[in-house]
């Protein structure tokens, strides 16, 4: 799993093995090991400039996704056999984690596992447009760090 990940902050430090991890169970669940992305930790200066330039949303936001082949995941008939899968860029605002994980009252590391889940899965075809497919997203974002935190112990 060729995985980059960037980091352009110094708010957190960041459990880079764990990310790895998670992004690994992810794509073997969905088929997609051999497949190339990129998720990059920032501020919120960083991630409000891409959400007004990409998605006039002049705010900064917990968790943006680029996908390379929008709504196509891996294995989908924009992928031909025995090309690189680039499933695209993931940007988290290590500023919002860390509210956040004050707000739900967890660790902010957890937080930032669970925008690592969420844009994975963006990645790779998920939306949360309405209830079912939302709790069909938490549920497997949940399922995913339970299943990380098996492995770590």
């Amino acid at each position: 799993m060729p995985l980059s990940i960037e980091n352009r902050q110094r708010a957190l430090r960041l459990d880079t093995p764990a990310v790895r991890r998670l992004v690994g169970l992810i794509l073997d669940d969905h088929g997609a090991s051999g497949s190339d992305l990129t998720i990059v930790f920032a501020r919120d200066p960083f991630v409000r400039e891409l959400n007004a330039t990409y998605r006039d949303v002049d705010r900064a936001t917990d968790v943006l996704s680029f996908a390379t082949l929008d709504g196509e995941p891996p294995g989908a008939s924009g992928y031909p056999e025995g090309l690189e899968r680039v499933l695209g860029d993931v940007v988290i605002s290590v500023d919002r984690a860390i509210a956040q994980a004050r707000r739900y009252r967890r660790t902010p590391e957890r937080e930032i596992l669970k925008l690592v889940s969420h844009g994975v899965l963006h990645l790779l075809g998920h939306d949360h447009g309405c209830t079912r497919d939302r709790t069909k997203m938490r549920n497997l974002e949940n399922r995913y760090i339970r299943a990380l935190t098996k492995i770590s112990r």
